[in-house]
């Protein structure tokens, strides 16, 4: 639905609405709108404002233009198909909200703050601290919710705090206040929850349930909708977009892999990624371009990219009775070799070798892969020993490889594959 920025109301107009609003003791959200476009203006013009009004009850009213008046289907609309996934019967349920333009945006923001200025009077009369009244003004007063939190603050027994709050409060206005702002902000957030399932959705390939994703996701919305300040003049959807994006990517880096590695690291691996500069097959990676693109040296960038590779629990269940490590276990026993079997193997190799390579093919591929006992060697290690760049210790490698790839060659070791 299209939003229209509501024009200020002459002297004439406002000093009518106002005296109306005291006399009934209510107010529309429409009526209010225009009042805010002045009141936002300085912070003194809305306490202003709040003085005027106190005693108001606001309400969204029956008007179908009112952002309000916009909820949740009660029931599955017609047409609309679900699936059992839970993902899908999210998003299917989310995508039926109508969606705020920036101009709705703004509306909704103007109405948030001047709820907040509204508790500002209650909060400031508890017997909280006075930096903890900042954080439960944008969080909202919720008794319910409040308790675990008031408990961090203070560092005592939270019954005490909790009696000087409005939650609990029988005087209607109050009671109004501290409803006003919790429905606006969760109307705020109902309105852009496609935000976050649409980032979400590019991280789905990361090993991280995606309803854990969108949860995450979530709160950090509803922390954007707290901070966002719509005087900058950007859509609320490219500010709650860094927030998302940054719970999102934590929670993965959090959860992913068993050594954590820093959240900053990860996202410029993924970056890189992006970008080309960093490839995605570990076997194309060298360590020599990763340790001058994260400025570290090679052992380093060695450790950073095991940290990456995937990994798999040995009590993942793979089929009905059997498990990840019992099915590797039963691999080793059936593919061991006896030590008769590994010595003709290895005499086999060495044959081969001697019979397709030169002296110096066959020392750089007995170094590179580690064979008859060997220590393996990096190509750099390889060029030093020889003198010669590890450019050239590539291609010869390359050239090696390619003689031993025949398919008679291959026939010939078939049996000890």
């Amino acid at each position: 639905m299209k939003t229209i920025t509501p024009a200020a109301y002459d002297q004439a107009t406002r000093r009518e609405v106002l005296e109306t609003a005291r006399r009934t003791g209510r107010m529309t959200y429409l009526e209010l709108d225009p009042l805010l476009v002045d009141a936002c203006a300085s912070d003194k013009a809305l306490r202003r404002l709040v003085a005027d009004l106190e005693g108001v009850i606001l309400h969204s009213g029956s008007d179908p233009d009112e952002l309000l008046n916009e909820a949740f289907a009660e029931q599955v609309p017609r047409g609309l198909r679900y699936s059992s996934d839970d993902f899908n019967l999210y998003a299917d349920t989310i995508r039926t909200l109508p969606r705020l333009d920036r101009e709705g945006e703004h509306t909704m923001a103007r109405r948030l703050e001047f709820a907040r200025a509204r508790l500002r009077p209650f909060v400031d009369a508890t017997n909280l601290p006075v930096e903890a009244r900042e954080r439960l003004l944008e969080r909202g007063i919720n008794c319910a919710t409040l308790r675990d939190e008031i408990a961090e603050i203070t560092g005592g027994d939270p019954d005490e705090f909790l009696a000087s709050l409005p939650c609990d409060s029988h005087d209607p206005y109050v009671r109004s206040c501290v409803g006003e702002y919790a429905r606006l902000r969760s109307h705020f957030v109902e309105r852009n929850l496609y935000l976050v399932i649409g980032m979400t959705s590019a991280y789905r390939t990361y090993g991280v349930p995606v309803m854990d994703l969108i949860q995450e996701g979530n709160a950090a919305l509803i922390r954007a909708v707290e901070k966002f300040d719509w005087r900058k003049g950007v859509r609320f959807q490219t500010y709650a977009a860094w927030w998302v994006r940054q719970a999102v990517e934590r929670l993965i880096t959090a959860n992913r892999g068993i050594v954590r590695v820093p959240n900053y690291i990860q996202q410029k691996m993924r970056r890189l990624r992006r970008e080309g500069k960093l490839p995605r097959n570990q076997k194309d990676v060298d360590l020599r371009d990763v340790s001058e693109l994260f400025d570290t040296t090679q052992q380093a960038a060695a450790r950073l990219m095991e940290t990456d590779r995937s990994w798999y629990s040995l009590d993942a269940p793979m089929g009905e009775d059997d498990t990840f490590a019992s099915m590797l276990e039963a691999e080793d026993q059936a593919s061991a070799m006896s030590l008769t079997e590994k010595r003709a193997l290895g005499k086999r190799i060495d044959e081969v070798l001697a019979e397709h390579l030169t002296a110096q093919e066959r020392d750089i591929i007995t170094r590179r892969f580690g064979l008859g006992g060997v220590e393996p060697q990096t190509l750099d290690q390889i060029g030093e020993l020889m003198s010669v760049s590890r450019e050239r210790i590539r291609q010869m490698q390359v050239k090696a490889l390619d003689k031993l790839s025949k398919r008679r060659l291959l026939d010939e070791l078939r049996d000890y594959l």
